[in-house]
């Protein structure tokens, strides 16, 4: 068995060199080899050598990607008009980027986008789900430090979906 190693990041629209080099430096640091990325504002991110990038540019200019090394084939990508996810198979496994709508006044907003928009990505989803991104809502009063914004939707989403928390921090980012 192979080990596919997945990370997700919100690059935040960076479009300077530097913070370019900053990225590719991190995807070979930590020998990335899918990447999920959120707020993509430029289609083609060609600085990133040896990858593949997939995006999804949406109407607010703001979107979602997912990278892979250039030896990795991903098929059936699937986008959304919004941006906000992005769906590819790998291997028979579903992988799905998403860019929820943030802070409490989205809330409606956000709520409606786990009911329609990621209901409709997952509509053609195989058994096996790599659901990833931005959120921007928690499941737990646990899982932040801050006021919790919690999605009741997200909740009912996974439940149905029988997907299970499988996040991992890799211990020597913190030596």
């Amino acid at each position: 068995m192979t080990t596919t190693n997945i990370a997700t990041i919100n690059i935040n629209g960076i479009t300077s060199t530097t913070r370019m080099q900053m990225l590719q430096n991190f995807t070979y640091k930590h020998d990335i080899d899918i990447l999920f990325m959120q707020e993509v504002t430029h289609p083609s991110l060609d600085k990133l050598n040896g990858y593949t990038v997939h995006s999804n540019i949406g109407t607010a200019q703001r979107g979602t990607a997912i990278v892979a090394r250039d030896n990795i084939e991903l098929a059936n990508i699937t986008r959304i008009p919004s941006g906000r996810a992005i769906a590819a198979e790998y291997q028979g496994i579903w992988l799905v980027n998403i860019y929820a709508p943030s802070g409490a006044a989205k809330r409606n907003e956000r709520e409606q986008f786990f009911n329609t928009e990621l209901s409709y990505i997952l509509r053609a989803a195989p058994e096996n789900i790599v659901l990833g991104g931005d959120f921007n809502c928690v499941l737990e009063k646990s899982d932040t430090t801050g006021h919790p914004n919690y999605s009741r939707s997200l909740a009912q989403l996974i439940q149905v979906l029988s997907l299970h928390v499988a996040w991992e921090t890799n211990p020597a980012i913190h030596a």
